[in-house]
């Protein structure tokens, strides 16, 4: 509810007014100029490089895996020679052969096919990473841009209203109706809100040049939460244990975690397989002009590595140290998301518990600057006591706009924990905004 400026009447305020002409063409001229979320979402998913380079990386796994898989086929080449022969009075003599190679057995191809598959599925496991670490950035960067505009309108529409109060104290001096200190004090409190709000327009174009780093334009204007007929959004699951199972089978970051395990177990038996020997068949066919008849040979190939000099020992130690590594990191991920979950599931809760609370503190400020105004204006109170109970409304204001953004980022984190920024996500949250 905006507040209320004062009538004077030994001494009184002039009634106040939503807000200023100026403050109201303002926000028309801008409103054209907004960018929505879903607007900067789909710009962010086109130019951030990170996530581009995990989409590019997701098809090299695959053509690894292309690669891998063909050491394991046929290998077909073809030959020709031409031959003259200096003894023989220069008789020439022309041929060619086929040969036909075929790895029968050996254990590292196999080992390295499988550890590209699983490279491969690991990548585009991170590519979902990658996507869910984009809209956090985006949505963290957006609603932080929001935040911080919402705060210069108000502190706008504070000056404004300070500024009235202000001129009718400097002219209730000037007429020698009030003291000097009461004007002093307004003046000072004046002085304050300007340079509030020099900090805040600072504050906006940093926040600005944080999400043009992410969408590669700069906006000029973003929708803001609403902070009027609030109702607690939906959660995607209401039990603490049903976040964690989502975790669990959802997660991008645990998954790849996970499959980066898997795929360092198969190098590990990669490595293992320099012990195991290997098989190969070959098939030649070949025809020149001196032979009276075509030429088809076939012979199968065995050999038994002997590890002399301990390379393949010291390659399996090193693989088994991978794969202790990447337990590890399974288990630091599983640890960092379940106390992600934990602390911010009951903060969710409180979160909008303090909302609610943050509205009927307004109402109740409203309520105690209108008293204070009635107060004043019968001649019981001083100025002080209206500056004070007037910086509190807009105390409370901001705090209510601060909680709704610590709210929805914490809704955030909790839904990248589980996988869930999608774009069902930001549409969601495109609904808690207006512009």
């Amino acid at each position: 509810m905006p507040s209320r400026y004062f009538n004077y009447k030994r001494p009184a305020f002039p009634k106040t007014v939503c807000t200023g002409l100026s403050l109201i063409l303002l926000s028309a001229s801008m409103q054209s100029y907004a960018l929505t979320i879903e607007q900067a979402w789909d710009a962010a998913k086109a130019y951030d490089p990170n996530y581009q380079k995990a989409q590019i990386s997701e098809k090299i796994g695959e053509a690894n895996v292309r690669s891998s898989r063909s050491e394991l086929l046929p290998e077909l080449s073809l030959g020709a020679s031409s031959d003259w022969d200096w003894h023989e009075h220069g008789q020439y003599s022309n041929g060619y052969n086929v040969t036909l190679n075929q790895v029968l057995w050996d254990s590292s191809k196999w080992s390295k096919l499988d550890a590209a598959e699983a490279s491969a599925l690991e990548s585009q496991l991170r590519g979902q990473q990658a996507h869910n670490d984009l809209a956090e950035k985006l949505i963290t960067a957006y609603l932080d841009l929001a935040k911080t505009q919402g705060d210069l309108r108000l502190a706008e529409q504070k000056r404004k209203e300070s500024a009235k109060m202000l001129n009718v104290i400097e002219q209730n001096y000037k007429a020698g109706k009030v003291m000097s200190t009461e004007f002093e004090d307004t003046r000072a409190n004046q002085l304050d809100i300007e340079a509030t709000l020099l900090a805040r327009h600072s504050d906006l174009e940093q926040k600005k040049a944080d999400l043009a780093a992410l969408i590669s334009h700069f906006p000029q204007q973003v929708d803001e939460i609403s902070t009027k007929n609030l109702t607690q959004p939906q959660m995607v699951v209401e039990d603490q244990g049903e976040w964690l199972t989502l975790a669990k089978n959802n997660s991008p970051e645990l998954l790849a975690a996970k499959q980066k395990l898997r795929s360092v177990e198969f190098k590990q038996e990669q490595a293992q397989s320099g012990y195991y020997p290997t098989v190969t068949g070959r098939v030649m066919y070949s025809d020149n002009d001196k032979a009276r008849n075509d030429d088809l040979s076939a012979n199968i190939s065995l050999n038994l590595p002997l590890d002399l000099n301990g390379a393949t020992r010291a390659n399996v130690d090193l693989a088994k140290l991978d794969v202790m590594q990447a337990k590890q990191d399974v288990r630091l991920v599983e640890i960092n998301i379940k106390q992600l979950i934990q602390s911010r599931f009951n903060q969710i809760d409180l979160d909008w518990q303090r909302v609610e609370m943050a509205q009927r503190q307004i109402s109740s400020r409203e309520k105690a600057l209108e008293s204070k105004q009635m107060v004043y204006k019968a001649g019981l109170a001083e100025a002080s006591d209206v500056i004070t109970a007037h910086n509190n409304l807009f105390d409370s204001r901001n705090l209510l706009q601060s909680l709704l953004y610590q709210y929805w980022l914490h809704r955030v984190e909790l839904l990248k924990s589980v996988g869930q920024l999608n774009d069902d996500a930001v549409k969601q949250i495109s609904r808690a905004l207006q512009s």
